[in-house]
């Protein structure tokens, strides 16, 4: 019997094979280098696992082998296993296989932290904002940043630079039009830190120590400045929102450049200079732009001295 060969099908059912398998072989599950090495680790130590690690990265068709394996393994023999040098082994390496990358930086930095390092991870937390800002990857850009951001500014203590305002002040205002005295008005200010929130409340109250207005604050790592929330409770108009810039521009002089938007969507400044005169006794100045940049009027003034 003629049996007739169909080159052009015969090749077609080829490649269709050939295509099933490859697909097969792409879905295939790769196993975990981390899970490996601390395998490795739990049975024959450190060393050993580092060695299998080794071993294992150039098999890549095998195994999932990325930076967030070591990184993960690091945090579990960090604080599951409780093995501080075994930890900073893995996450040294992992510096070291991915050197472009923000991440084991932001790690290494966690691990000085557990160690009470502080300073030490103050240099890693840095570097890895460098890398992480001019990364082109999102969560570098995105969470990454954030992260080691807000942990540099927690050491550096930066959401306490306002904390000296702490406890309760009598006040007593003046304020300007066109730079002269229109009005003076006394009162008291109770202000408090919530350590757990990092959040400043400031309840300002009249001469008959009634609460007529809210400002609450929290310091935001990425803009570098604190966030303010101001509610007003005689005249309420929701929440009003702006962020303030601290400059410190003495031994005991700050200047704060808030910047708000007005109800009819207007971006605009205030500039506020702080003197503690000490512990005790503050200057507080507000001023709003003038006829130009250059120029500022004067339109609040505070003299506060703290309760006994």
């Amino acid at each position: 019997m003629k049996t007739n060969f169909n080159l052009p099908r015969l090749i077609s059912l080829f490649i269709l094979c050939f295509s099933v398998t490859a697909f097969a072989q792409d879905t295939i599950q790769k196993k975990s280098v981390g899970d490996a090495v601390y395998q490795e680790y739990k049975q024959n130590g450190i060393d050993s696992a580092l060695q299998k690690y080794t071993e294992l990265k150039s098999k890549s068709d095998e195994y999932t082998i990325t930076e967030w394996e070591l990184n993960r393994i690091g945090y579990q023999i960090m604080m599951d296993d409780k093995d501080m040098e075994s930890a900073e082994k893995i996450f040294s390496l992992n510096m070291k296989e991915y050197p472009q990358a923000a991440n084991p930086r932001d790690s290494y930095a966690d691990y000085l932290i557990e160690k009470g390092d502080p300073e030490g991870a103050k240099k890693y937390l840095k570097e890895s904002i460098a890398k992480a800002e001019k990364s082109d990857k999102e969560d570098e850009q995105t969470r990454i940043l954030q992260s080691s951001k807000a942990k540099l500014a927690r050491l550096e203590n930066k959401h306490k630079q306002l904390n000296f305002l702490v406890g309760n002040w009598n006040l007593n205002s003046t304020n300007f039009t066109n730079g002269v005295e229109s009005g003076n008005i006394t009162g008291t200010d109770e202000i408090v830190y919530d350590e757990t929130s990092s959040l400043i409340t400031i309840k300002h109250k009249n001469s008959n120590g009634e609460i007529f207005s809210k400002r609450i604050m929290v310091y935001d790592p990425i803009d570098e400045g604190y966030d303010v929330a101001y509610i007003n409770t005689l005249s309420p108009m929701g929440i009003e929102n702006s962020f303030i810039k601290i400059n410190k521009v003495g031994d005991n002089k700050l200047e704060l450049m808030e910047i708000y938007t007005n109800r009819k969507g207007e971006k605009k400044k205030m500039r506020h200079e702080i003197n503690k005169n000490d512990n005790n006794k503050l200057d507080w100045v507000i001023f709003e732009p003038g006829a130009n940049e250059q120029e500022w009027k004067k339109v609040y003034a505070m003299k506060m001295e703290k309760k006994n």
